[in-house]
Order: structure tokens, then sequence, then C-alpha cells
């Protein structure tokens, strides 16, 4: 061993802000402290001058300083390291480790093992990311059904139409106004094989049956074309009269800014001529790996189905066992949108996005052409 070797061998490591700050005041019954990734040293307070030993990152002497005395500062621009002696150093500049252990290709290891978990969140952030771009779409496709359909009486096939239209910029994605009855048509297709897979879902939540039996009229069809005394229509014209001389069918259960509040729908006529409209629509989870996690996650969470099935895909040598998909068999969306799959029959999970719009009727809502539900006691706090 040369001198250097014995003194880093018996030396004090101080590696913390604190103990460089002390240095041998740290450990007075030490001869040797070693300060890490210092340059710069004091002898304050110190009674004895002080050896010092500058090592740059390889643990060579770079330069020496002999016989510090108290309160004095000695630094080196080239030094990382520091050695801290009370007996005189033993050593030359230029001296080294005569045996110094520098793993080769430590750092290159550590990336690789690392890489892994970092691409997988990486695909994690991205897959968030065209989540919530598709969220907003969605939004966008649910105003434009919405607005199609006020116009349309509140028509399914309106709404149908207009999704059609409103999802286009998602689907379709084209750039060029030649492309739109490409993008029109694709965005047809999706809506329909959405529908029959059951991963595209809009429901009427207002008017309600019980809106059409408080304020639904004969229709008139010289006010509202396409109409018959048989049709019941909400009207939507002169509405600021109207509500306030119509009385509700099932009675008033209440006022509300001076608006009598029919007893079987909750509502008010300009509440009753509102259409507001719930949309869900399954996104496809596009990133690898980061898919099947999600989609199991939420099939697990959700309650849904599992159809066990024998591996098909191996992650390198390693088999994780049994894979495991939402089963087609359950009603709800998510379900549904989970176990989707393309036109190859290759399991491509949906994540489940969900909106919902309000929109003013600008004709009058026909309860021929609507699918209705009943309402729905508000829930209990």
């Amino acid at each position: 061993m040369s001198g250097l070797d014995d003194l880093i061998s018996s030396a004090c490591i101080a590696d913390g802000f604190g103990s460089r700050l002390l240095g041998v005041w740290r450990v007075p019954s030490s001869n040797v402290v070693l300060l890490m990734h210092c340059r710069c040293v004091h002898s304050f307070g110190l009674r004895a001058p002080l050896n010092l030993i500058f090592l740059d990152r390889d643990f060579r002497v770079v330069s020496i300083r002999r016989s510090l005395k108290p309160w004095r500062i000695a630094w080196d621009a080239k030094a990382v390291h520091v050695l801290e002696t009370w007996s005189p150093p033993g050593v030359v500049v230029g001296d080294s480790l005569a045996r110094r252990s520098k793993p080769k290709g430590a750092s290159l290891v550590e990336g690789l093992l690392a890489l892994p978990v970092l691409l997988f969140i990486a695909f994690v952030v991205i897959q968030i990311g065209l989540l919530w771009h598709a969220k907003y779409a969605v939004t966008h496709a649910a105003h434009v059904a919405a607005r199609h359909a006020s116009v349309h009486h509140g028509s399914n096939t309106a709404i149908r139409d207009g999704l059609v239209h409103g999802l286009m910029p998602l689907v379709g994605q084209t750039q060029e106004l030649r492309g739109i009855t490409t993008a029109l048509f694709k965005s047809a297709a999706e809506v329909t094989q959405g529908l029959a897979m059951g991963w595209i879902r809009w429901e009427v939540l207002s008017p309600t049956r019980q809106s059409f039996t408080d304020w639904g009229v004969p229709g008139d069809p010289v006010l509202s074309p396409g109409s018959s005394a048989q049709e019941r229509e909400i009207p939507s014209v002169a509405l600021t009269g109207l509500s306030q001389r119509r009385v509700p069918s099932s009675g008033v259960a209440s006022r509300m800014d001076g608006l009598p509040v029919g007893v079987a729908s909750g509502q008010t006529l300009l509440e009753a001529n509102h259409l507001k409209l719930n949309l869900r629509v399954g996104i496809p989870l596009q990133m690898p790996l980061v898919s099947g996690l999600l989609a199991r996650a939420l099939a697990w969470w959700s309650g849904c189905g599992w159809s066990i099935r024998p591996p098909e895909e191996r992650v390198g040598l390693i088999n994780f066992g049994v894979g495991v998909q939402p089963s087609i068999a359950m009603g709800s969306i998510e379900c549904r949108a989970l176990a989707a799959r393309d036109l190859k029959g290759n399991w491509r999970p949906r994540w489940p996005v969900e909106t919902a719009v309000v929109i003013q009727m600008q004709s009058n809502a026909r309860q021929s052409v609507m699918v209705l539900r009943d309402r729905q006691a508000p829930r209990q706090p």
C-alpha cells in the first residue's frame, strides 16, 4: 500500500454539510478526516497547524498545503475531495491510490435497469394526455349533437347525426377540405360500431316523460311543421309569457322565481324546454403496456367480469401467468368499452369518457321522436 492508501483507509469520512463544516472537530480522536466533495477548507478555532491534501475525482493528489495556521482558509480549484491530517503527510503531488476498483459500465447498467420504469411512466403520462384531449373532443361532440337535436325537436336520429359530425375531428383527423367526406365516413362507421358494441351511449336526461306529462300540449302543424294533433310537444316559443300563465297538468308542487314547478316533473316550463344530454364514448388506449394495465385496473375497479384465457404473449422470457380480459357479457359501458375488439378480433380496450351538456331547445320538443327516461328521484345526502 502507498502512503495515500494508508491515509484514506484510516480516514473518517465526512460527506454531509455539517460534518464537512466541522472537519476534524467532528472526530477529534481521528488523525485523518476525508472531506468528500469539498475544495475549500478553513482552520477557524483550531489550536494547531493542519495539513491538507487536495484530491481530484480519481483521488489523485493535485496539491498539498502543509501546516495551515489557525484562522486561515485554503482551497484548490482543481480539487474535488480534501484530506485533513495532523501528522505530516507522506505523499507528494501526483500520488494516487495503488488499488482502486473503479467499476466500468455501472452507469450503463443502472440506466438499463431504470429505463423500463422511465418508459412506463412516460407512456402513462402520454396516455393520460391523450385521454384528456379526447375528453375535450367528446364534449365538443356532445355540444354539436345537442345543438343539432335542438333544432330537430330533440330527435334521437338528430342526436346520432350530430354526433357523427361532432366526432369527426377526433376520428377523421383531416386537415384538408377534400378529406371531409372521408372523415365523415370514418366517423359514421365509428359511431355505428360503437352503438353496436355498446361503447357509445347517450341518454336524454331532460326533458323526461314526466316533463311531457306536465307541460306537453297537442302539436300544431302550422306552428310546428310535421306535427299533428296526436303528438305531444313542449312549446319553445313565447316562453316568457307561457311560463307564467301555464299551469302543470299534475299540479303545482312549488314555485321557483315565481314560476310554477310541476309535481310529476319537478320542473318549470323553462327547465323542461332545455335539452340535457349525457354522452359516454369509449376512447382507444393506444400506448403499449400501459393500455392493458389501465384496462385491467379499471375493469377490477368497475366490477366487470373476467374471461380467463391462456396467455398469448410474453414480455421477453418472462411469463406473467394467465392473461385476463374484461367480459363482454357485462352490460355497463365500462365493461363494453374495456372488452372492445378491432375488426380483426384483437382485443383493443377503450377507456370510457363521459360528459354532459345542456342546450335550450330551438324547436318544440316532440315526444314521439325522442327516447325518454323517467324522472330520477333526487339522491339522499
